[in-house]
Formats: C-alpha cells, sequence, structure tokens
C-alpha cells in the first residue's frame, strides 16, 4: 500500500511541477502556449493569482471545456480545474471555494449539480454563499442554493 502511495504522490508532484505557474504576471497567451504545448491538466493547477474573467472565457473557448477557478482555505491558494464540454469536477469539503466557472455552452443559469455541489459543501461547513457562473457569450451570473436550476 505504501508503495503505491509513493507512486501516486510522484505522480501528483511530476503534474504539478508541469503545470505550476510561476509568474503572477503570466498572461491568457502564455496559459493558453502552456496548456496547447503540454496538454490539459488532469486534475487541479495551482495559481498564484486569482485569474479574471476574461482568461476563464478565453480557455473554454479555446478548448471548448469548462473551467472552473477554486479558492483553497487550508492551503491559502487558488486553483484551475479543467473539465469536459459539460461539467467540471471539483474538491467537495468546507475548504474549498468554488470562486466561478465556465458554460461552453453559454447556458446563463446554474445546472442542478452546480446547486448540489453548493449545497453539499454548505452542509459540510463550508462559509461559501453563493458562487458565480461565465455563461460564454453572455453576462455573468451569481447563484446560491435559491437559485433556479436546468435539468
Amino acid at each position: 500500500m505504501q508503495e503505491i502511495f509513493q507512486k501516486i504522490k510522484k505522480i501528483y508532484i511530476r503534474i504539478t511541477s508541469l503545470f505550476k505557474i510561476k509568474n503572477n504576471m503570466l498572461s491568457a497567451g502564455k496559459i493558453l502556449k502552456t496548456f496547447e504545448t503540454k496538454g490539459l491538466p488532469s486534475y487541479g493547477v495551482k495559481l498564484d493569482y486569482l485569474p479574471n474573467d476574461k482568461l476563464i472565457e478565453q480557455l473554454t473557448v479555446r478548448f471548448n471545456v469548462e473551467f472552473a477557478v477554486m479558492f483553497t482555505i487550508e492551503k491559502a491558494g487558488y486553483y484551475l480545474f479543467v473539465g469536459t464540454h459539460n461539467s467540471v469536477s471539483v474538491p467537495v469539503s468546507e475548504e474549498e471555494i468554488l470562486l466561478k466557472h465556465t458554460h461552453p455552452r453559454g447556458t446563463p443559469h446554474p445546472s442542478k449539480a452546480d446547486i448540489n455541489w453548493l449545497l453539499t459543501v454548505q452542509r459540510l461547513g463550508s462559509p461559501q454563499k453563493q458562487s458565480v457562473i461565465l455563461p460564454i457569450g453572455k453576462k455573468r451570473i451569481t447563484f446560491n442554493k435559491n437559485t433556479p436550476f436546468i435539468s
């Protein structure tokens, strides 16, 4: 079991070192180039800054997948997660804050999964009360547990 843990740890360190972004002035073009040359990361990429809406929208348009920006309370850091064309998997814990995520198809409403994620982390003790959706081609929206969702 320890051997498996060590292998997983080495893979995690390799992935995070490949995608760690060290310069807090990194432009959208540099992130795009990194993802285009190395591929999209399979798990959250630690960032040294909070990416703006425009950057997240540009990534979504270029790769046609959902992106999510999280803040982890315990580690006091921002993370960028990559999903598919209609979902993005993010950690579920009281330490995670989903700051924003994109909807590549431009859906300006939260999904049932968006609301369920918010309810789950609140039940776990998260201070998060709302989050932001960046629907491509439309204005950003803020949602909470009472926002009507789409099925």
